[in-house]
């Protein structure tokens, strides 16, 4: 495991302080490993968005999208949206 040295701002301090005292985490370096893990995650989140933003914009540049004129076909893109996201995560599970 790498070693980084960082002078925090005293609030940051007095906040990572409190939570060690009142046990909400186990040390100061184990606060700033968890709080740099959900930064990570966050960043990945941001990319896949990001992703998924530009894949939207290509598909409409390129014709591929449903214009909704009733509430039937809003409908039917809604199940046929579940249903992909269904297919989705039963394939992302371990």
């Amino acid at each position: 495991m790498g070693v980084i040295q960082v002078h925090l701002p005293e609030e940051l301090v007095t906040i990572i302080d409190r939570q060690v005292a009142e046990g909400g985490i186990a040390s100061e370096s184990a606060f700033l490993i968890e709080a740099a893990r959900r930064f990570a995650e966050d960043l990945a989140a941001e990319d896949e968005i990001v992703s998924e933003a530009q894949a939207g914009i290509a598909d409409a540049e390129a014709g591929r999208y449903v214009i909704i004129t009733s509430l039937e076909d809003s409908e039917d893109l809604h199940e046929r949206t579940m249903d992909r996201l269904r297919n989705r995560l039963a394939a992302e599970k371990p």
